[in-house]
């Protein structure tokens, strides 16, 4: 294929490594709070806490992620691409070392609230990396490429939470006790640092007018789009309904189905893996066959994610075979699991290009606003009522989201 086709210069080394780097900085960024979720109730019973305070630490996460999301990009566009990724795989080292270390809830508070610091800085380097890279007509293939570094982290971290248990005297076989997973996870750390080594000059370099701009004029000029904070909301609405997904999954699959730790651990890296599959392909689907157009194709798979919200509240009623849960579940994996890299790519193209690292940090802030509240909704809602009731609130707010993005945002052609 010609180079020219899929590059939007034939300088920088081409563009093998640094769509590999970014797939792996996404990978080593997610097993860090993939691998949490995935241990809910190894944790729950470790610390010997409620649903609500299992939930506060995926909401930790959140909050991080929120209040670092427009000074971490801000920081992306001022020092560049590979130095912001050393900077976010330092600050996720730090966060993984403290986990293993907490034998309080509150250190492990703080270690998420760090992790969710750290991974909120992956997201705008990588998106920024890849609209540097790559042309438009390839460039929603190369966002699904580079974020299947998710779901693969979600893989891994799925198996390793499914041999995870609560206490040291309990590992036996192939059983670890859950924070040496972490320490595990911080090997991993380390060794994604050194990749991010290997990305050419070209993605070393900040844009020049954003350092003569402060953050704070950025954020007024993207701000003043309604347009685009509706957008924003929207992507809120879809997160909300993807963390509640992959915070409870195992949860829902061993307490509403009756599945063993073992097979729900299994069950949620079969979601990993089918998303991992679904990124890209969306992506390809937009370049090649919806024209670059992605927000159609966001709404339809949103949309189909709130039906299945809907069913996961009605199976908590009525009940239904392990089977149906499963099925419900990989679904979900191919749509609310699946749809970031569309948004993504609108995000990029819907903001000026030297301050793509500002808006995707605003548009960041809105999504893992979603986040933080969402979990913590949701552990709320289990303590107090039941599964369906939560499930029912998450199908609400995401179906309000897919309104939002069909009557309140016009996608922007692609440069």
């Amino acid at each position: 294929m010609n180079k020219q086709l899929i590059t939007k210069n034939s300088e920088g080394g081409g563009w093998k490594i640094p769509l590999t780097v970014f797939t792996l900085a996404h990978t080593v960024g997610t097993v860090h709070s993939t691998a949490v979720t995935v241990m809910v109730p190894v944790i729950k019973n470790f610390y010997d806490i409620p649903y609500t305070a299992v939930a506060f630490l995926i909401t930790c996460y959140s909050i991080g992620q929120t209040l670092s999301s427009i000074p971490n990009g801000g920081m992306i566009d001022r020092i560049g691409v590979r130095s912001g990724l050393l900077v976010a795989h330092g600050v996720l080292l730090a966060a993984a070392l403290l986990l293993f270390c907490a034998d309080i809830i509150w250190l492990a508070y703080l270690a998420l609230f760090l992790m969710g610091w750290g991974y909120s800085a992956i997201n705008p380097a990588t998106a920024k990396g890849v609209y540097q890279t790559f042309n438009r007509t390839r460039r929603a293939t190369a966002m699904g490429i580079k974020q299947t570094g998710v779901p693969l982290g979600g893989v891994v971290a799925g198996l390793l939470g499914g041999i995870a248990v609560s206490h040291h005297d309990q590992a036996a076989g192939w059983n670890l006790q859950w924070q040496t997973i972490m320490l595990i996870v911080s090997a991993a750390t380390v060794a994604g640092a050194f990749l991010c080594l290997l990305l050419p000059k070209s993605l070393s370099q900040p844009t020049v007018t954003s350092e003569k701009r402060s953050i704070w004029a950025d954020l007024s000029t993207i701000a003043g789009d309604w347009p685009f904070n509706r957008f924003v909301i929207s992507t809120m609405a879809f997160n909300f309904g993807q963390y509640n997904f992959f915070t409870f999954l195992t949860a829902f699959l061993t307490k509403v189905l009756g599945t063993t730790q073992e097979m729900a651990g299994g069950v949620y890296a079969i979601v990993q893996a089918t998303s991992a599959f679904f990124r890209p392909f969306w992506g390809f689907s937009s370049d090649f066959f919806f024209r670059s157009r992605k927000k159609a194709l966001c709404v339809g798979l949103c949309f189909v994610a709130s039906i299945c919200f809907g069913a996961c509240a009605l199976i908590s009623i009525a009940g239904a075979p392990i089977w149906m849960g499963i099925a419900i579940s990989i679904i979900l994996g191919a749509s609310i699991a699946s749809y970031a890299p569309l948004v993504q790519v609108m995000a990029v193209e819907a903001v000026d290009p030297k301050m793509i690292g500002s808006g995707l940090g605003y548009a960041h802030m809105g999504t893992h606003l979603g986040a933080s509240i969402g979990p913590l909704a949701m552990g709320i809602l289990l303590d107090l009522y039941s599964y369906a009731v939560g499930y029912g609130l998450t199908a609400t707010l995401v179906l309000i989201g897919v309104g939002l993005l069909v009557f309140g945002f016009k996608e922007r052609p692609a440069r």
